[in-house]
């Protein structure tokens, strides 16, 4: 798909117009790590061409125009040329693109209706025609075979590790029978050898900060899941701290969890609440930069939110943790997207010093709020020890 992506940039329909090639580079990278939500009007008017985020779409139709240009160039691009490879499209009336392998008889689509996590649909001639076999479902990085080596880097320490993994969430036990599509989010499409302890789950509707965390759950498990390793779900309150060094575990939420903050309050970058009841993210090695963040969703306006992505990997306390957390639930959904996408991980790679790849590493993310939905972070640090 990339390799299509660049040749239809370099072709002279799109080299003259350098903003059709940022429009159609974002929908397209967007679609493929499955982050639907900034598929938008407003969230591309915002990433690509800089207007202010929330802008009035009525009076700036900027989105719509380049929109209907690069559906122009791309019909002008395949015009003449014998099909062969994928194809990309945009539809009238949507930013979703849509990818065809040659002349399959039904188009690969990225799938928008689900809630909780992407997918692809996949035809059988466009399965046997596809040179690589390892893209039978959309689940961010984790959907091309040969996996990403910088997404693989990161997660090889508990990949590869022996036995069980522990998924380590936040919450108390209990499930709700109203929550029964999350449930089935998190049955599929897991290996038989992975136990899902769901029953120690809450998934309540009334706890609007739950739900970002529940995505950002799926997420870290489906990729699990199609990576092959055997993992189970356990809450943070279940756990102990020779459990914690134990075995390899994956924990999710920032003070929702108390395992995270255990974890980083040592760390380079970790999170504290003041006494005003305002959210500081402490740099230990440059004291003064302390990050403020005032507000928490859903409970009141928050324009800007923090995560961190951790991993932690000491041979002699035998302890393989990675530690994913927002201030809020919206950045702990963003810290699990970033962490399992390897877009990401590609970012990280270029901007990490040598060695990364083996040892501890934070990542401190930034994310703007608009409403109820945040926009794709920016690193905002990197520390590797």
């Amino acid at each position: 798909m990339r390799a299509s992506l660049g040749e239809i940039l370099a072709s002279p329909e799109f080299r003259a117009s350098q903003k059709c090639q940022l429009f159609l580079t974002y929908v397209v990278e967007e679609a493929l790590a499955g982050r639907q939500e900034s598929l938008k009007e407003r969230v591309i008017g915002a990433e690509v061409f800089g207007r202010a985020p929330g802008f009035e779409t009525s009076g700036d139709s900027i989105v719509r125009v380049k929109a209907t240009e690069v559906r122009r160039r791309l019909a002008k691009f395949y015009k003449d040329r014998p099909a062969s490879g994928m194809r990309v499209e945009l539809p009238t009336g949507s930013y979703v693109p849509v990818f065809h392998w040659e002349e399959a008889a039904d188009p690969i689509v990225v799938e928008t209706g689900t809630p909780v996590a992407p997918a692809l649909r996949w035809n059988r001639r466009a399965m046997i025609g596809m040179a690589v076999g390892g893209l039978g479902v959309g689940l961010g990085g984790w959907t091309m075979w040969p996996r990403a080596r910088a997404l693989d880097a990161f997660w090889d320490p508990l990949i590869s590790a022996p036995g069980q993994l522990v998924v380590c969430a936040s919450g108390a036990p209990g499930v709700s029978a109203a929550d029964q599509s999350v449930v089935e989010a998190l049955q599929r499409p897991h290996p038989p050898e992975a136990t899902i302890r769901l029953n120690q789950l809450v998934l309540s509707r009334q706890a609007q900060t739950s739900w970002p965390t529940v995505q950002a759950l799926v997420d870290v498990t489906r990729m699990l899941a199609v990576a092959g390793k055997p993992f189970h779900v356990r809450v943070a309150g279940e756990m102990s701290f020779d459990q914690v060094n134990g075995q390899p575990m994956v924990v999710i939420g920032m003070f929702s969890n108390p395992w995270t903050i255990e974890l980083t309050r040592h760390l380079r970058f970790s999170f504290e609440i003041a006494a005003d009841g305002h959210y500081l993210v402490k740099d230990s090695q440059r004291p003064e930069m302390v990050r403020h963040v005032r507000g928490l969703y859903p409970v009141s306006a928050m324009p800007v939110d923090y995560a961190l992505v951790t991993r932690l990997v000491d041979p002699q306390l035998n302890r393989r943790v990675i530690a994913i957390g927002g201030i809020s639930g919206l950045g702990t959904q963003v810290a699990a997207d970033f962490a399992t996408n390897e877009r990401s991980w590609e970012q990280v790679a270029q901007a990490a010093p040598a060695g990364w790849e083996k040892g501890n590493l934070q990542v401190l993310l930034e994310t703007r709020i608009v409403g109820d939905t945040p926009s794709p972070p920016t690193i905002a640090a990197i520390h590797a020890w």
